[in-house]
């Protein structure tokens, strides 16, 4: 079973009104697709999307992906892609990933998508997530951590 991160970032929004302020007061964009709030953020390292869900009431957060993007060589590397247990083996990280390389796209310039897969990863599971979404797996030299890499152009 692979092993979590030191946390996943918990982020609930009790009401509508808590929800859209916080998209507000961080600038960001939200995309309803289906059920799910995709909201996409820019800090000084670079984008950030998020997946909001709407239950009872209550928005919370069941995915993420931080990247920091590298403007000299059009680099886009992913920091950390994370969706809460519950949610996973369900389409959400694909989905995650596919609207992060689409919004990502079209608002950079983006030659290339890299990152890396650390010590904490079940290897195997992540090389086949990976795999599936185009990525080339590599192993790195000290055999305990993955280079991950995608053309786009």
């Amino acid at each position: 079973m692979r092993k979590e991160p030191i946390s996943f970032e918990d982020l609930t929004f009790r009401t509508e009104e808590e929800f859209r302020e916080h998209t507000k007061r961080n600038n960001c964009s939200v995309e309803k697709i289906d059920n799910y709030y995709y909201i996409l953020s820019f800090d000084n390292c670079g984008p950030r999307i998020a997946i909001i869900e709407n239950s009872n009431q209550s928005y919370t957060q069941i995915a993420y992906i931080d990247s920091n993007y590298y403007e000299v060589n059009k680099n886009l590397y992913i920091g950390i892609l994370n969706v809460k247990p519950e949610f996973r083996n369900k389409g959400i990280g694909t989905s995650l990933y596919n609207y992060f390389e689409k919004i990502t796209s079209q608002k950079l310039e983006v030659n290339i998508i890299t990152g890396e897969l650390d010590y904490w990863t079940e290897h195997e599971e992540r090389v086949r997530f990976y795999t599936r979404l185009g990525f080339e797996v590599m192993p790195k030299e000290d055999s305990v951590s993955f280079l991950i890499e995608k053309r786009l152009k």
